[in-house]
This record gives C-alpha cells, sequence and structure tokens, in this order.
C-alpha cells in the first residue's frame, strides 16, 4: 500500500488502527489495525505536540489475519495543513 492519507484512532479495546480519508470516489477502505513498530512511535510522538488533529501520509505492508486487516508501516509523514480559498 503506498501514499494513503489518513487518521490514527485507538480501538475499545486499546489497539491503534488507522482510518483512511476519503478518496472522493464513495470508496471507503475498512481501518487497519497498526503493528507496533518504531513508526508507529513516530505517529505518537507527533500527536504528542500537535497543537491540531494530525493526518499522516503512510505507506506499509498490508496482512490479514482472522478476516481482519493490518498494516505494518514502512513510512510515515505529516502532510502540511491546507489552507483552500474560494
Amino acid at each position: 500500500m503506498l501514499d494513503r492519507v489518513g487518521r490514527r484512532n485507538k480501538t475499545p479495546d486499546g489497539q491503534f488502527e488507522f482510518t483512511f480519508g476519503s478518496d472522493g470516489k464513495n470508496l471507503q477502505d475498512p481501518p487497519m489495525i497498526i503493528l507496533p513498530n518504531l513508526a508507529l512511535n513516530r505517529m505518537e510522538s507527533a500527536m504528542t505536540g500537535a497543537s491540531r488533529d494530525l493526518k499522516f501520509r503512510i505507506s506499509g505492508q498490508v496482512t490479514e489475519y482472522k478476516g481482519r486487516n493490518y498494516i505494518l508501516i514502512d513510512k510515515v509523514v505529516v502532510p502540511p495543513e491546507t489552507t483552500q480559498q474560494f
């Protein structure tokens, strides 16, 4: 999976999951559990110091276990905040 934007959330049972942003085509991928690694640690650090709700652009390897998708993140960046002018 390459360069998808979304948010990191916490499940009711305490796991972290990645919720994908809308792609403008009404296709919404279900959230994926984030497998723990240094990329998840970087996401947590970025959120600790943030004064806004952060979106992340991630790339990683997707795997499936018992019908649920998991992601091992290889790359994570915080895209610059964009402001739209009308």
